[in-house]
């Protein structure tokens, strides 16, 4: 072993989040151990932090409470919900700074494949929250996978049974791709260019 322990625990759970290489989470951590000492404290208390962080109540952002600080926000639509796959999506979309409405984070999509149910999901609360808060408007944001399609489908299959509009984010996202890692103006274009499938006249 190479690496003092704590430094292979650090590259080994870095590994692990996806999207990054044990060479990536290697280089990651040998960096963070060249910085200077305010700075590492500064990570180590961040990290500290994660303790406090739980899932908002309402629509499954990060939260230090129990609702996000989007929940929180007064100046939101909240006749409007986005509905995403992971808070990623959420946080791609909020840098655009043009959606004003409320989230709802599925916590994944649909998959058979991978024993994932409707049941396993947050599609439960999200009618609950559309049943209960006057909701009017839904827009679809997933991922254009075999998954994101399907499950996407199952939802606008029971939305057009309540009195909501339904919009689904339109893709200059190829198929396959993911919402997280598309550029701002691709993201904003989609978003700009949702087409209504369902409610409305």
């Amino acid at each position: 072993m190479i690496y003092p322990d704590n430094l292979e625990l650090l590259i080994q759970f870095l590994s692990e989040v996806p999207g990054i290489s044990e060479r990536a989470a290697e280089r990651a951590v040998l960096q963070l151990s060249k910085l200077d000492e305010e700075k590492r404290r500064m990570i180590t208390n961040a990290l500290r932090e994660l303790e406090r962080i739980r899932p908002c109540v309402e629509c499954g952002l990060p939260a230090e409470e129990d609702f996000c600080a989007i929940c929180r926000d007064p100046e939101r639509d909240r006749t409007t919900i986005c509905v995403v796959e992971q808070p990623r999506d959420a946080i791609s979309i909020e840098k655009l700074g043009e959606y004003k409405g409320l989230y709802h984070v599925l916590g994944g999509v649909i998959s058979p494949l991978e024993d994932v149910s409707p049941e396993d999901l947050r599609i439960g609360s999200l009618f609950d929250r559309i049943q209960k808060n006057g909701i009017k408007t839904v827009i679809i944001a997933l991922n254009p996978t075999v998954e994101g399609e399907a499950t996407s489908k199952f939802l606008i299959d029971r939305l057009e049974k309540m009195e909501v509009e339904v919009y689904r984010i339109s893709y200059g996202i190829p198929y396959g791709g993911t919402i997280d890692m598309a550029d701002e103006l691709t993201l904003k274009r989609a978003f700009e260019d949702k087409k209504l499938i369902a409610g409305g006249k």
